[in-house]
């Protein structure tokens, strides 16, 4: 327990590859030893996009379905290489990662991903690969802060 009774068991955090989803990670980790916590990181692959769902689909059935597979690459690479950092520099914390595809947003997916798993925290950094900056807040973070049910912590 935190000197403000909090106890955080489970612990989510949203991971796409960018240095800001790393730093996020980091500070998961960092949480989990304290707490001796289970980290769950979440990679959520956004199957809504048009690379993936576009009118040329119908007639080269495979041109969306290499750059999914390339993603999930990507996806199980990146959570790999925690899961490696996890071994071999925090032997108490429980690990386990989960790639998600998804037509919903990324925020509501990682909402609905916590509620479901009963998460007590979520890691978040403030922007992620898409590029699209906002004054205070990516828009996923954004969307996380507002809708989750459990504490959020955004990493800067």
């Amino acid at each position: 327990m935190s000197a403000d009774g909090l106890k955080y068991s489970k612990i989510l955090v949203g991971v796409d590859g960018s240095d800001q989803s790393l730093k996020a990670a980091n500070q998961a980790m960092d949480i989990a030893k304290n707490f001796n916590s289970q980290i769950i990181a979440l990679y959520v692959l956004d199957i809504s996009r048009p690379k993936h769902l576009s009118a040329s689909f119908f007639t080269a059935p495979t041109y969306g379905l290499r750059e999914l597979e390339q993603e999930k690459k990507e996806a199980q690479e990146s959570l790999d290489k925690l899961s490696e950092r996890v071994e071999q520099n925090y032997s108490n914390i429980t690990f386990r990662s989960e790639i998600i595809e998804s037509s919903m947003s990324l925020g509501a997916t990682i909402v609905n991903f916590a509620e479901s798993q009963n998460i007590d925290l979520i890691v978040i950094g403030t922007r992620g690969r898409s590029g699209f900056t906002k004054m205070l807040l990516g828009s996923v973070a954004s969307k996380v802060v507002t809708y989750a049910t459990c504490s959020v912590l955004v990493v800067k």
